[in-house]
Order: structure tokens, then sequence, then C-alpha cells
């Protein structure tokens, strides 16, 4: 664990204070609690449905965000490098961390999708249509192992972020896109700042204001720093190999505080699918003939077109039969966790967009992360995700369309990277071989049906859920004590299990139907939000069952307990590694530090905020 080699918890706290304070964030927007969703544990506590309906009401800058930078020469030229790659074949490369980069793999997996898809469709273009499905991938902090667990203290260097910029094997005219997220993680910030220096054409795109990040972050304000001089060339006239834009998407503070998987995700994910998907159609206009376009299937929409899509995805889930089938799949959970049963979702065609949900519950809501196949030693997590169709190796091929990406760094690596003692004598395991040791496909897991009240829950979304899909939960759901059926989106009329739970949602089909991306994704944030909240896991609008993984989430920590315990920052911060030092490692996920901080200093995080 981060700190851990220092052995007293009050030198620990003093190294913190006096020599992390890039890490003290409380002026960050995205940190603060939001005032849309301040009592959301009191409301969701009474009413669930008012509760959920409280969360996507948090979602109401992502439009207008997404759509003012829509409008810009800088948005133009992203969408104009993106389809230069195409023609010519060259590389676009998503770089982030976290949420972020759950996404960026996502984005990768709908755009290989795509274009792999075609090619039974119009087989004379078999082999450029497999060219461009090549050109859009990705990296994210930690590599493909932290797809499914988060990965300690990474997104604390950028040294990090940069070796992964050189391991990506870039050269000049690809371009790199760093989704800074909050612009926060050290790790995105040291990654724009290599492509910058080796010459890529390199997008920056971040969802807290410019300013504070500027005047509060050195990390952040190295990349600001690349961008000043790429601007003062081009306004002199100097010719220049280093490209650098920044594209600005503050969506203000999150539904939950500091839980950047909720807005800043969505936003981004809406830009940059958004930016895509406009790229890839003009260069199916460019080379296809009318007829081979008629057969692809898909609506071609204007950026103006995804933002309105976005207001209308928000409205229907805040009203109707979605928003109750929400509510109904919320009480399901709380009801299967409060019996300390177990959830396994099964589906195939969005197994990423729920994992990536499933994956940050852990960290987000101190509970027990995915675990190895083999193991028998550590805590089941509550919920997991399984493929019908596919055993694992071929589960895990389909699911990210390309070779796993892992990192083969040595003791000698992280030394010269400036990582902590710590990391360089006890290297984490994210090799690409790790991933495989998490079985998500259709093998029997005894495990996840272990104790009672575990429920194995097939996903169906427009209508995904094929017969064999199908076949296979009817089969495996005897081992359960239960199976439950949750259908999003354009809902076939046919009826897979007597009490299903439906969120109708009609969008436009897109070619890597980023609309519906989206719906999973901020459905699934509503639903686990929703769940941690009823459960008493969220207090207020504050996440105060975090897991500090790293600085800056040990920050978060110290910062909630300052503010309900109403005690200074430094106190807040002694008494955060106090516990986290007394900690027993088999009571690891028992509560977080913040809850049982806040326990020892008197404070009750049940009763109503003041």
């Amino acid at each position: 664990m981060i700190y851990k080699t220092i052995k007293d918890y009050l030198e620990a706290s003093k190294d913190f204070l006096e020599n992390e304070k890039q890490f003290h964030l409380g002026v960050i927007p995205t940190e603060q609690s939001n005032p849309i969703t301040r009592n959301l544990s009191a409301i969701i506590a009474k009413d669930t449905a008012e509760g959920v309906k409280t969360i996507f009401a948090a979602d109401v800058n992502v439009e207008p965000v997404a759509r003012t930078a829509f409008h810009t020469p800088e948005f133009a030229a992203f969408i104009d490098d993106i389809k230069r790659c195409m023609d010519e074949k060259r590389k676009v490369v998503f770089s982030s961390v976290g949420a972020s980069g759950r996404m960026a793999v996502q984005m990768e997996g709908a755009w290989r999708c795509f274009w792999q898809g075609l090619v039974d469709k119009l087989p004379n273009h078999r082999y450029e249509f497999l060219q461009l499905g090549d050109v859009v991938t990705s990296f994210i902090t930690g590599g493909d192992r932290a797809v499914v667990r988060s990965v300690e203290n990474f997104e604390d260097y950028m040294t990090f972020g940069a070796k992964q910029v050189d391991e990506a094997e870039m050269t000049k005219g690809d371009v790199l896109v760093a989704l800074s997220e909050c612009g926060l993680s050290a790790s995105i910030n040291g990654s724009a700042v290599r492509g910058y220096e080796l010459g890529l054409r390199t997008y920056y795109l971040h969802c807290n204001p410019e300013d504070i990040l500027r005047n509060h972050l050195d990390r952040a304000r190295a990349v600001f720093e690349c961008v000043d001089e790429y601007n003062e060339n081009i306004k002199n006239g100097v010719p220049t190999d280093k490209y650098i834009v920044k594209i600005p998407l503050v969506v203000g503070n999150m539904a939950v505080s500091g839980s950047t998987r909720m807005q800043t995700t969505t936003v981004e994910l809406l830009a940059a699918g958004a930016a895509l998907e406009i790229a890839a159609n003009r260069w199916l206009k460019e080379n296809l003939t009318e007829q081979e376009l008629s057969v692809i299937g898909g609506e071609f929409l204007t950026l103006d077109q995804y933002a309105d899509a976005f207001v209308s995805l928000n409205k229907q889930l805040m009203e109707g039969e979605a928003l109750k089938g929400i509510a109904k799949a919320v009480d399901f959970e709380v009801d299967t966790y409060n019996k300390k049963g177990l959830v396994t979702y099964a589906t195939h065609e969005y197994l990423l967009d729920i994992m990536t949900d499933t994956t940050e519950r852990q960290p987000t809501f101190t509970l027990p992360p995915f675990r190895k196949f083999n193991d028998t030693e550590h805590e089941v997590s509550w919920a997991y995700t399984k493929d019908p169709l596919y055993p694992n190796e071929v589960a895990w091929q389909q699911l990210m369309r390309r070779d796993i990406k892992g990192l083969e760094w040595t003791p000698d690596d992280y030394r010269a990277m400036g990582a902590t003692q710590d990391i360089i004598n006890n290297p984490p395991k994210v090799s690409g071989s790790e991933l495989l040791e998490y079985c998500i496909g259709n093998e029997d897991d005894q495990s996840r049906y272990s104790r009672d009240n575990a429920y194995l829950v097939l996903i169906d979304i427009n209508g995904s859920a094929t017969k064999e899909a199908i076949a296979w939960y009817k089969k495996e759901v005897v081992k359960f004590t239960g199976g439950k059926v949750i259908r999003f989106g354009q809902i076939p009329s046919d009826v897979i299990q007597e009490d299903e739970i439906r969120v109708p949602v009609e969008l436009p089909r897109t070619c890597t139907d980023i609309l519906y991306h989206l719906l999973i994704k901020v459905a699934f944030n509503a639903l686990s939000t929703g769940t941690m909240a009823k459960m008493g896991r969220v207090f207020g609008n504050w996440m105060v069952q975090v897991l500090p993984t790293n600085k800056k989430l040990i920050d978060r920590s110290t910062r909630i307990i300052a503010s309900l315990a109403q005690i200074p920052y430094e106190q807040a911060n002694q008494e955060f590694f106090k516990s986290y030092y007394n900690r027993k490692p088999e009571d690891e996920y028992k509560e977080s530090y913040v809850v049982e901080t806040l326990k020892r200093l008197g404070f009750d995080p049940t009763k109503d905020i003041e």
C-alpha cells in the first residue's frame, strides 16, 4: 500500500502534508460537492426513483459543454486529424487513466467492431476495413490489467504516462488524444507532454478550468505551457514540428463528489465518440458507392444532432418506464447485497461497457475487487461480468479485439522512472498474462453462486441477447438462487423471462453505436451509485467509502473527514493515516478508512445533513 514504507502514521501524515501539496485538491471543481445532489443519500433512502432522477439531473452541463466544444476550430481540427489518419492509415491513440482509460478501451473496441463487421457486408473492401480498424487504439495507465482492477499509485507519475507513449511506437503524423478527465492525474499529463516532445499531433481534453489547473498543479501547468509554446509559434509564424491543442470540457461538480467516472467521462465519451463517428462517416461517403453505403446501416448525424441526442437520452431516463426500470434495478441490487448476496452480469455485445462500471465500484465504494479464477483466498467481488457465448480466452479476444497490452516493466524501469522504493521492490503484476487469469468466459465459476442470494443477471440491449445467450442463461441460472433479466434501449416485443426489468430508450443508431454506449454508461453509473447511496455507502453526495489507491484519493479522504467532522485539514489527515496504518489486512474491505475515522471521532455518517 501507499506510504507503508514509512513506519509511523504521524510521519506518513507529515510527509503527505509537507511534500505532496500537489495532491491537495480541495480547490478543484470536480472534487467539490454538487448542490444538485447534496442530499442524494437522504432522497434515495426515501424514494429510489427520485434518488435516481437526482443522479441524472447532475448531467445538466454535459450537453451545453459538448455543443460549445463542437463549434470550435480546435474540435474541427481534431476531426480533421482523425480523418487524415484514416486516409493515411496512421494511428489515433487514446491515452487515459481509471474511468476515462476504461472508456478509451471501450471506444477502441466499438471502433474495431464496426470496421471488422463491415468485412462480411462488403468483402471487396475487407483489407482496407481491417486497416481502418487498426487506426484507433488506446492505452490505460497500468496497462490492460487496469480494465479489471485499479493499479495502485500508477496515476501519480508523469514518467509512467510518458513511457507508455514511447511503447506505443508512434511517429510524427500520428494523433495522441490525452483524455485528462479532471486534469489531476500525473500519468496522463505526462503522456500529453511526451506526445508534444515527440512532435505527435496531440489533443488534450480536460474537464476542470484551465486557470485553476495552471495555478495549483505543476503537472497540469506543464501541459498548458506546451500549448502556450505551440500557440506562440503559430502566432509568430515560426515553423514548428511540435503540436498540442487543448479542448476544454468543463462540466463542473460530479454527482458524487470527486467521482469522475460520472459527468467527466460522460462528456468525454460524447465528444470523442462523436468526433470518431463524424470522421468515419466522412471516409465512408468519400470511398464507397451509394449502393455500398445503403447496406451499412445507421444514421449519419451532425455534431449538433449528437448533442440533441444526449438531451433526449437524459430526458428519457428521468421519466416514465425508463426511470421506473432503473429504480427497480437499484432496489433489486440493494436487496441482494443487504442479504450478503452476489450479482453476475451476463452479456456479450456490451460486456466491456458493463465491466467498466463493475470494476469502478471497487475503488469508489471500497468493495472487494474482481478475483482471479483460481483464487480461493480473497473475498468474492459483489458484482462480476461473464460472456455467455465464449470460453475465457476467446471472450477476452472478443472483448479487446486486439492483442492484450500489458506492462512488462522491470525494477530497473521503475527506478529509471523515479518510482518509490516500494514499487521498485514489489513491482505490480500488470503483465498481459495477468488479464487472462480473470475468467470472464462461459466456464462454470462456482464462486459466483457460492452463497445464498447469488443471482445471474442477463443483460439485453437492443435485442443483443441472442438465442444462444438466452439458452446459456437458462441452463446456468438453476445453479444460482435466481435470475433476473434487464433490458435496455429498443426492446423487442418478446419476453425472455417474467418480471423483466425494462429501461426503454429510443436513440439514433450510428456506426459505432456511441449513443447506446452512452446509455449503458450513464444507466449503469446511476444503478451502481444509486445502489451504494441507498445502502449508506454515500453520505449526502460524499464518497465516504472511497478506497485510497493513490495520493489524489488520500487527499479526498482527508477532505471528506475534515468537512463532515468539522476539523482542520491537517488534523483530518493525521486521523486518516491513523486508521490507514492500524487496519488489519483481513479487514481491508470491511469499510472505508473515512467511515472508520468518522466513527472513531464520534460522527454518525447516517445522520441528516444540517
